[in-house]
C-alpha cells in the first residue's frame, strides 16, 4: 500500500525503496534530457523517473495563493466536468487518474460525482502512462480486478499535444489484441480533463487554455513518491516508484486544493474557440504543459501571450522560471495565434 495525502486514493505501482530526490548523490537515479534523444525509445526512455526541482519558501507562498485565487474557477470547472461524466454512466464509475496530473482533478471530481450519484462513493485509483510505452497494464489489470463491473473513466489534468489521449487509444488496442476483456464496452477508453484545447478528451470543462494551479504540484510535496518508471519491456511487472522521505510532504498543498471553505459561489467556466495554427516542432504548447516542462524537463525559453504587467495570475510560474534559470518573453503574438497562454522552446 502506497500512502499519500490524497483522500481515498489507491496507487498501483511497485515500491522501489526510499530515495531523497534533493540529495545530489541520487541525481543519477533520475532521468535528464539525454532520455529524450531520438534514439532512446520505448521503455528505455522511461527507465528512470523525472527529476524534481527543489522549491523554496517563496514558491510555496505563491503556490498556495494561486490555489486560493483560482479555487472558484477550478470548482466551477469540476462541476461542469462532473455533470458530463454523471450523465454518461449508468452506475458509479471507477476514476483512473493518470499520474500525476490526474490525481488532483480526480480527487475533486470524485467528490462532485458522489454528490450527483446519491452520495455513493466514487473510487479513485492512480497508475502511470507514458508516451510510446502506454499504460501500466499490470496496474490496470489489478485495479479492474479490485473494482469489478464499474464504468471506467480515465482522468488527467488537461490535454495539449495529445500524448495521453493517443496512448490511451493505443494501449487499449494492444490490450484487446492480447485477449484481455474489453472493460470499455467496445467504446474505447474515455478521458476526462479540465482543459481540452485540441478537443481530444471525451469530457472536459473548457476548450480554452486555462491555468490549473495543480500543474505546479511537485511529487515530493504532494504525493510522497516519484513518477513511475519502467523496470523493463512490457510484461515486466508494474511500473516502479521511489518513496520520498515523509518530511518532504506538504499536506497543506492538498488541503488547500481540496478545501471548499469560502468557495460556495462557483465561477462559471470561460471558454473560447480553439485556433487552427500550431507551433513548429520543438515547442511545448499550453500553459500547464509549460509548467510541467519547467518541472520535469529543461526548456530553453518560455513565451507568454500576456504583457508583463498582466501576468499576476502566473506569479508562481514566473518564480519557477527564475528558480530554473529559464528566460521569459512577454506579449508574444505567436502564442496568441496558437491559442495558448504560454509556450516553451525545448530544443536548440
Amino acid at each position: 500500500m502506497i500512502e499519500t495525502p490524497w483522500p481515498n486514493l489507491v496507487v498501483y505501482a511497485e515500491p522501489a525503496g526510499e530515495v531523497d530526490p534533493y540529495d545530489e548523490a541520487n541525481t543519477s537515479l533520475f532521468r535528464g534530457e539525454e532520455a529524450f534523444a531520438p534514439e532512446v525509445t520505448g521503455w528505455r526512455r522511461w527507465s528512470k523517473p523525472s527529476p524534481e526541482p527543489r522549491p523554496d519558501a517563496t514558491f510555496e507562498t505563491l503556490l498556495l495563493a494561486s490555489v486560493r485565487r483560482e479555487k472558484p474557477a477550478m470548482l466551477g470547472m469540476v462541476a461542469t466536468l462532473a455533470d458530463g461524466v454523471a450523465s454518461s454512466v449508468a452506475s458509479p464509475p471507477l476514476l483512473v487518474a493518470v499520474l500525476r496530473a490526474g490525481v488532483p482533478v480526480a480527487a475533486l471530481l470524485s467528490r462532485a460525482l458522489s454528490r450527483r450519484l446519491g452520495g455513493v462513493a466514487v473510487p479513485v485509483v492512480a497508475l502511470s502512462l507514458f508516451d510510446g510505452l502506454g499504460w501500466d497494464g499490470k496496474a490496470l489489470e489489478q485495479a479492474l480486478e479490485d473494482y469489478p463491473g464499474r464504468p471506467v473513466v480515465f482522468v488527467d489534468g488537461w490535454t495539449s499535444g495529445g500524448g495521453v489521449a493517443g496512448e490511451l487509444a493505443r494501449s487499449w488496442k494492444r490490450w484487446i489484441a492480447a485477449g484481455n476483456p474489453d472493460f470499455t464496452g467496445g467504446e474505447g477508453p474515455r478521458l476526462a480533463v479540465l482543459c481540452d484545447p485540441r478537443g481530444l478528451a471525451h469530457f472536459s470543462a473548457v476548450r480554452a487554455d486555462r491555468f490549473v494551479p495543480s500543474s505546479l504540484f511537485t511529487a515530493p510535496e504532494t504525493l510522497g513518491f516519484s513518477r513511475g518508471f519502467a523496470a523493463g519491456p512490457e510484461g515486466s511487472g508494474m511500473f516502479r516508484v521511489y518513496r520520498f522521505p515523509t518530511s518532504l510532504l506538504r499536506p497543506r498543498y492538498v488541503e488547500a486544493w481540496m478545501s471548499e471553505e469560502g468557495n460556495t459561489k462557483l465561477e462559471a467556466p470561460r471558454d473560447e474557440a480553439p485556433p487552427g495554427s500550431v507551433p513548429p516542432p520543438g515547442w511545448r504548447l499550453h500553459v500547464n504543459e509549460v509548467v510541467r516542462a519547467l518541472i520535469n524537463r529543461s526548456p530553453r525559453e518560455v513565451l507568454l501571450r500576456e504583457h508583463e504587467g498582466a501576468t499576476e495570475s502566473l506569479a508562481a510560474v514566473l518564480h519557477l522560471c527564475r528558480l530554473r534559470g529559464v528566460p521569459v518573453s512577454y506579449g508574444r503574438q505567436e502564442v496568441a495565434a496558437w491559442g495558448a497562454l504560454a509556450a516553451a522552446r525545448m530544443g536548440n
